[in-house]
């Protein structure tokens, strides 16, 4: 399983806070990745709309206080940082 996100338990708590459903939850805690790329079977032909709900939750995020960032990882994986 590969980890898709790094964050301080503070952060995480804040940002827990503002999301909204399992999909947004589990992009915080690193089990769905920044990219979609994780998204299978029906959610694959919705990605736009995966793809808006993950700019709305980052928004959420940083209007909450939370730094939220981006970094590269192995094969040029996007890596989901809150601090």
């Amino acid at each position: 399983m590969a980890i898709w996100s790094k964050y301080s338990s503070v952060a995480l708590d804040k940002a827990l806070t503002v999301a909204k459903g399992v999909y947004q939850r589990n992009l915080l805690l690193g089990i769905e990745s920044l990219s979609g790329s994780t998204l299978k079977g029906k959610a694959r032909k919705y990605g736009a709309r995966y793809a808006e709900s993950r700019r709305n939750l980052l928004a959420r995020v940083r209007a909450a206080g939370v730094v939220v960032s981006e970094e590269r990882a192995s094969r040029n994986r996007r890596i989901l940082v809150l601090s």
